[in-house]
C-alpha cells in the first residue's frame, strides 16, 4: 500500500496518557509520507494531541475509561470491570466500521485498542505487551486472549528492539511471535537528550495514571516535597486543568506540551515517575536519572520496576512505602537510539495489499 493521499484513521487506548503521546512520532512521520490523517480520541486525548500536530481531523471516539481502587483489590476492581470492557471492545468495533464508511478510510492503526479492527479494510494492532504479565497462571490465559484480538489485524507493531537482551521492554515484548509482527524499535516524541548543566529543580515528580491512584500519588509526592530544603517541580498529568502555580518550594504545572516538556526536563537534576512503558521510551533519549513508583496493582508498572532495579540499578519502591528520596537510587535508562521510523513505517506498510 502507498501511504501518499490515503485516508488514515488513528486511535490510542485511553488508559493513561503514554499510549497518546507515543503515536505522535506515528502520526507525523505518515504526515510527512502525504497521509491524511483522521484521529478518534476523547476530550483529554485531543486536548495533547492538538498543541502536539496540525493538520488532523478529530472524530470523538469514546475510551475504556478504566477505574483503579483506592486499595489493594485491584484483580477485584478489574474483574468487575470486564463487562464494561467487552462492552466498550464491541462498540468501537461497531462505530469504526461506521467511520470507515463516512470518511473512505483506507488503513486503521489501533494502538492497544482490542476492537479497532474492520473486515474490509486492513488495520494495524500496537502494543508493547504480547506477553501480558499477571499473578497465578492467569498470564498464559491472558496471552491467549490477547493474541486472539491480535489475530484479526494484518500487522502487530512492536515498539521496542527485536534483539530480546536489548528490550526496554524486556518479555513483555518478546516471546512467541507470528509473521505479522513486526518491531518499530522504540518510539519517542523526544530526538536528543538533555544537555543542561545546570539544573532548576532538584526532583521533577511525573503524575500519572487513571484516578483515584493519581490524585493518590500527586498527594504523597506533594507531602514529600515540602520537607525537601531544594526546590521541585510536579507535572500533574492532568491536560484539561490549565494550572500552573507556586508555593513554597514547589513549581506546579498540570501539563506541558512536548516543548515544553523537554524543557523542564533540561533544568531538573532527578526525575520520580510511574515505570509506564512510554515513559521509559522517553527518558531512555532523554538521559535524566530516575526513579520508579509503580501504580498499585498494575502489574506491568510492577514488573518493569522491577526488571530496571535488576538490569540497571534504577530504584523503585511501593507508592505508600514514599517517605524519603535517596538520590543513590535515581539511575539512567540505557540511551535509546531511535530508528527512521518514518522509512520503517513505509517499509511496513507497503507489504501490505
Amino acid at each position: 500500500m502507498d501511504v501518499r493521499n490515503k485516508n488514515i484513521f488513528i486511535s490510542p487506548l485511553d488508559w493513561g496518557l503514554g499510549h497518546t503521546t507515543r503515536c505522535i512520532s506515528i502520526i507525523k512521520a505518515l504526515q510527512e509520507l502525504g497521509a491524511n490523517l483522521y484521529l478518534g480520541v476523547n476530550q483529554v486525548q485531543k486536548k495533547i494531541l492538538d498543541k502536539e500536530v496540525s493538520r488532523i481531523t478529530y472524530l470523538h471516539f469514546d475510551g475504556y475509561n478504566i477505574e483503579y481502587p483506592n486499595s489493594n483489590k485491584m484483580a477485584l476492581k478489574m474483574a468487575l470491570q470486564i463487562p464494561k470492557v467487552l462492552l466498550a471492545i464491541k462498540n468501537e468495533n461497531r462505530n469504526l466500521s461506521k467511520i470507515v464508511k463516512e470518511h473512505n478510510i483506507d488503513l486503521v492503526i489501533s494502538d492497544n485498542r482490542f476492537g479497532l479492527y474492520n473486515i474490509s479494510t486492513p488495520s494495524i494492532y500496537i502494543t508493547h505487551q504480547i506477553n501480558i504479565q499477571a499473578p497465578l497462571g492467569i498470564d498464559k490465559l491472558l496471552f491467549k486472549l490477547h493474541k486472539k484480538y491480535i489475530d484479526n489485524f494484518v500487522q502487530c507493531w512492536i515498539p521496542d528492539y527485536e534483539n530480546n537482551d536489548s528490550a526496554l521492554a524486556g518479555k513483555l515484548s518478546h516471546g512467541k511471535t507470528e509473521t505479522n509482527y513486526h518491531y518499530l524499535s522504540p518510539i519517542s516524541r523526544f530526538e536528543t537528550p538533555c544537555l543542561t548543566t545546570t539544573n532548576e529543580y532538584a526532583y521533577l515528580a511525573i503524575i500519572s495514571g487513571p484516578e483515584p491512584q493519581r490524585t493518590t500519588f500527586e498527594k504523597i509526592i506533594i507531602n514529600l516535597f515540602e520537607h525537601q530544603n531544594k526546590k521541585c517541580a510536579i507535572l500533574g498529568g492532568q491536560p484539561l486543568l490549565n494550572k500552573n502555580s507556586s508555593n513554597k518550594n514547589i513549581d506546579y504545572y498540570s501539563h506541558l506540551d512536548s516543548s515544553n516538556f523537554y524543557e523542564l526536563i533540561n533544568i531538573t537534576e532527578r526525575v520520580i515517575s510511574r515505570p509506564g512503558y512510554s515513559t521509559i521510551m522517553d527518558l531512555g533519549v532523554l538521559q535524566k536519572p530516575v526513579f520508579f513508583i509503580p501504580t498499585p496493582g498494575q502489574t506491568e508498572q510492577e514488573y518493569l520496576a522491577r526488571l530496571y532495579k535488576e538490569k540497571y540499578n534504577i530504584g523503585y519502591v511501593k507508592q505508600n512505602k514514599l517517605t524519603r528520596l535517596d538520590p543513590n537510587q535515581f539511575n539512567l535508562i540505557p540511551f535509546t537510539r531511535k530508528t527512521n521510523l518514518k522509512s520503517k513505517i513505509l517499509e511496513l506498510v507497503e507489504k501490505i495489499e
